[in-house]
């Protein structure tokens, strides 16, 4: 018997089987609905978390208290000799992103505030205050403490305490007059 011959020609390309390509073996191998699953989820949760910062930032908006307080104006001052008690008016100053309601705190402080006020944002509300200045050497150019209470858009009550400079005002005018050098 005669034995097959098998023949190889050099000059022609081999036939080689169809291999698949390299995304049919990957879909092979990962389900559609696998990796459909895991796109949603990254997307739903990229959703989610910055809807989350955004309710933080909005949050940290809503509570930031910005009050600047400036003299206004004189209505009386009298004085002993030790200390030097002035009514008048001060400015407050909303230099806050967001709308506040301010009043005068309920501690006992160099300015007492009375009164109640919503302030907008960059807008201005005058408050009668009761001011005790103690007649020291720097009394005219020491600031006052002032205590203020601000009530934000989150509802929550917030104590303010600043300063309340007498430079250039006609508080320090009149802390000048009442009380003697020493």
């Amino acid at each position: 018997m005669g034995e097959a011959v098998n023949v190889i020609n050099l000059d022609e390309p081999a036939e080689r089987a169809a291999r698949p390509s390299a995304v049919a073996r990957w879909r092979r191998r990962v389900p559609v609905k696998a990796v459909a699953l895991v796109v949603l989820g990254v997307l739903v949760g990229a959703v989610a978390g910055q809807r989350w910062e955004a309710a933080r930032q909005e949050g940290r908006r809503a509570a930031e208290v910005s009050l600047f307080v400036t003299v206004a104006g004189t209505e009386s001052a009298q004085g002993d000799g030790t200390r030097l008690t002035i009514d008048g008016t001060v400015t407050v100053l909303n230099g806050g992103p967001r709308p506040v309601q301010v009043t005068g705190a309920d501690v006992v402080a160099d300015v007492m505030v009375w009164g109640d006020h919503r302030i907008e944002p960059g807008a201005a509300g005058w408050f009668r205050v009761n001011a005790t200045i103690p007649c020291t050497d720097d009394a005219a150019s020491r600031p006052l403490r002032v205590g203020l209470v601000a009530v934000t858009e989150d509802g929550v009550r917030r104590p303010v305490t600043t300063a309340l400079q007498l430079n250039g005002s006609s508080w320090q005018d009149q802390v000048r007059r009442g009380c003697p050098r020493r």
